[in-house]
């Protein structure tokens, strides 16, 4: 391999390389995303095998979710600091669960959750996932505000790599 070839590979190699900094910097927010989204599409499948109506609320949020991960799947070629969408899906999963909160201790909770019995045991269980979710949207909404900012760590060190590329170059 000529001299040409080697620095035409390390170029890319390091334009691949700062590329998947910048994704990454997104990487708790994907994980998240796949939890909340799996979770939401158990709880879609038993609403919708019970032929509830309520089978709307966890298909919004499978809705909310997938916006988030299409989002999120753009970002690899085009980096960006604002996932305006994902912002959006998180807010509106946050309100979502919020209101389940009042649900879970009303009448609602055997239309929204057919599939357990109605007793304290099974609200608390409930009011314990719904609590998790809310948590879960919190730290993606924080720090998708953080890397709006460009005050995350990963930022950073992105930033230090470009400098050593163009030391380089």
């Amino acid at each position: 391999m000529n001299s040409t070839s080697k620095k035409k590979l390390q170029k890319s190699r390091e334009e691949t390389s700062l590329k998947t900094m910048y994704f990454n910097r997104f990487l708790l927010i994907r994980y998240i995303t796949a939890i909340l989204f799996f979770s939401n599409l158990y709880w879609f499948s038993a609403l919708l095998i019970s032929n509830k109506i309520a089978t709307v609320v966890p298909g919004v949020m499978l809705i909310c979710m997938s916006v988030v991960a299409l989002e999120q799947f753009t970002f690899f070629n085009a980096p960006t600091d604002n996932a305006k969408k994902s912002i959006i899906s998180y807010k509106i999963a946050l309100i979502i669960n919020a209101i389940l909160m009042v649900a879970v201790i009303s009448p609602l909770f055997s239309e929204l959750f057919p599939f357990l019995i109605n007793h304290m045991k099974s609200k608390m269980l409930i009011l314990s996932i719904i609590t998790i979710g809310i948590i879960l949207c919190s730290i993606c909404l924080k720090r998708l505000q953080k890397i709006k900012d460009r005050k995350d760590k990963q930022y950073k060190y992105v930033k230090q790599f470009e400098k050593t590329i163009r030391v380089r170059i």
